[in-house]
């Protein structure tokens, strides 16, 4: 399972029989390191040569986690912080911050970095993003408040709930009748009473 390091996915992939492992999302990863590189642009206090200096720190170290080279580029990103920390009011920049952020998210989740270049290369997925724009457009089409045909909350969860398991061959009528029951006492009379009191 592809996902970034929100904590409600590990929970899914606990209860179902074909997740074998998770990989953190190579377009979250992409993200935190563009999110570095543009405070590196933006910063005020670095002469040009320093910005392109580190802008090339930072390319070295999404190049090693893109080969699955993880320990290699901790210590290259300590290096370059500590570098750094000697410049005046770093530790008060943009830069400073979102170095830290990426640091922790990487160090945080090393267990689910693959080698994602050998994996795009072999045509095996990195980034759960073509699905989510999918869900996304799906899911914002129905649930938009100028929909005519909108769906409740409570039916969206339900049908979400029915297409993974049909998708992870885990669907059966017992699973159904259990969502089916779920729904009507969510949607009955009395809960709707309760939502608004």
């Amino acid at each position: 399972m592809i996902s970034d390091d929100a904590g409600e996915f590990g929970k899914a992939v606990d209860g179902s029989q074909l997740a074998r492992g998770r990989i953190l999302d190579w377009f979250h990863i992409a993200m935190k390191f563009k999110a570095a590189q543009n405070s590196v642009l933006g910063s005020q206090t670095m002469e040009p040569h320093e910005r392109i200096a580190v802008e090339t720190e930072i390319d070295h170290a999404k190049w090693l986690v893109w080969h699955g080279k993880g320990r290699q580029w901790v210590s290259r990103i300590k290096a370059l912080d500590a570098t750094l920390l000697a410049k005046e009011g770093y530790e008060h920049s943009t830069l400073y911050w979102n170095l830290r952020r990426l640091s922790f998210y990487i160090e945080n989740n090393a267990g689910t970095l693959v080698k994602y270049g050998m994996r795009y290369h072999k045509g095996l997925p990195i980034s759960s993003s073509i699905a989510e724009s999918v869900v996304n457009l799906v899911v914002s089409h129905r649930m938009a408040k100028k929909q005519q045909m909108r769906w409740t909350d409570e039916g969206a969860h339900c049908l979400a709930q029915v297409r993974v398991a049909v998708l992870n061959e885990e669907f059966s009528v017992k699973k159904l009748a259990v969502l089916t029951k779920t729904s009507a006492a969510a949607n009955s009379p009395s809960a709707r009473r309760a939502r608004v009191n």
